[in-house]
């Protein structure tokens, strides 16, 4: 372990650096479209209920 450290040059941490620096921008610029595809991945996991299945759900659950 101790000879990978001191085979890890400058150049190699300033590149480590930006490239972690650029991931960063990326991810906060996209992350409205990021946060879309999330909730459009749930949705077709999980779908919601329409109107009547809710109302159903809750007639149901006041009888109960």
């Amino acid at each position: 372990m101790i000879s990978a450290l001191q085979d890890f040059s400058l150049f190699a941490a300033i590149k480590l650096a930006l490239l972690i620096a650029v991931s960063g921008g990326l991810i906060v610029l996209f992350k409205p479209l990021l946060l879309g595809l999330i909730r459009a991945a749930v949705l077709v996991v999980k779908p919601k209920m329409t109107r009547e299945q809710r109302l159903q759900r809750r007639q149901l659950a006041t009888r109960a």
